[in-house]
């Protein structure tokens, strides 16, 4: 729909010029809505019509084109509509402004939208019932794995002890082949431990995320030789079983990133409760990377990170240029009603 509107010196809203379309958009005839301007108005959606006078009176302060993007309810069925309108400003006298330009359906466009913003939605929280399904047969298998497999080599132990006390003095390779087995069992127990502690680690259940991320630390230190430095602002910090887990999982994919690309020298790591928030944030010296590389087609493990957090109702932010090292840092809030924010670390925990 073609229209010129005028904003009279008084604020009466006027359309000397509307075009055939008007029909199609409006249900209203161009003479009767030429006549009665106030029809527009009176279509305005209630949630909507504060930023329609909004725009209109930026445009006439700035100067710039009036843009608005708004619902109408159509007085004949109670249908709404999605429009916009684009309109030029002409000139602003004494007597007013006017503008001219389009008014659009643009309905279609923002279901569509709303359709794609449900769709990702529900792949996150499905994508999100996975990842707690995961962590819940992940703990059920360490508990398995403890209970059962750890028992039964415990006492393979013992009674390899007891096979050696009873061995004959003189045979000396019976007693090389049972140090040997119970060196076996040794190895054995320290996969099993090894297998428990990657499948649901026991120190974040019992001693809380702040001790779990500095014992993980420290155990990428012994595994790669890469120091990290460790900033806290608490010695513990409680978080929701989901945010806590979360977050762990996070911190060894940020450590399995520097492990596997980085080629860094050093890590920091900062974990920090600010307001309703804790801040986790690990950079380090190494490679870096560019953007491109970052929106590779497999670059899951940073998408995963994204989504993971954005679920929880916190923000993700990865700073990295090549050879200026890498920093991702994360919020989550401290409670399960997180709202989803954009967040700057560094402004945060100034």
């Amino acid at each position: 729909m073609a229209c010129q509107i005028r904003l009279d010196a008084d604020n009466t809203l006027r359309l000397p010029y509307v075009s055939e379309g008007c029909f199609a958009l409006l249900g209203v005839v161009p003479l009767e809505l030429e006549l009665h301007p106030e029809l527009l108005l009176d279509m305005l959606h209630p949630e909507d019509r504060d930023t329609f006078y909004k725009s209109m009176q930026e445009s006439i302060a700035q100067p710039t084109p009036w843009n608005w993007e708004g619902r109408i309810v159509l007085p004949q069925d109670g249908e709404i509509k999605w429009v916009n309108l684009r309109a030029t400003r002409r000139e602003t006298d004494s007597h007013g402004t006017v503008w001219e330009g389009f008014m659009v359906n643009i309905t279609q466009n923002k279901l569509a939208q709303q359709e794609i913003k449900t769709s990702r939605q529900r792949l996150r929280e499905l994508s999100s019932h996975v990842e707690n399904i995961k962590e819940e047969e992940r703990g059920r298998i360490a508990r398995e794995i403890h209970d059962e497999i750890g028992v039964l080599l415990t006492a393979l132990k013992m009674d390899m002890a007891w096979l050696a006390q009873r061995l004959p003095q003189g045979g000396s390779a019976l007693h090389e082949k049972v140090q040997a087995m119970s060196d076996l069992l040794d190895t054995a127990g320290s996969s099993a431990n090894n297998l428990v502690h990657n499948l649901r680690p026991a120190f974040l259940d019992c001693f809380g995320i702040v001790a779990a991320i500095e014992i993980e630390a420290k155990e990428f230190t012994k595994r790669t030789g890469i120091p990290c430095k460790i900033t806290k602002s608490d010695d513990d910090i409680e978080l929701p079983d989901e945010q806590s887990i979360a977050l762990f999982r996070v911190f060894q994919e940020i450590l399995n990133n520097i492990m596997k690309h980085a080629a860094a020298k050093q890590a920091k790591i900062r974990i920090l409760k600010t307001g309703e928030y804790v801040y986790l944030a690990v950079s380090d010296d190494g490679k870096g990377f560019d953007k491109t590389s970052r929106n590779k087609p497999h670059s899951f493990g940073l998408r995963g990170i994204q989504e993971r957090i954005k679920h929880l109702g916190g923000g993700v932010e990865i700073t990295s240029e090549p050879s200026k090292g890498t920093q991702i840092s994360v919020s989550v809030p401290l409670n399960d009603a997180g709202l989803q924010q954009t967040f700057y670390f560094d402004q945060a925990i100034k």
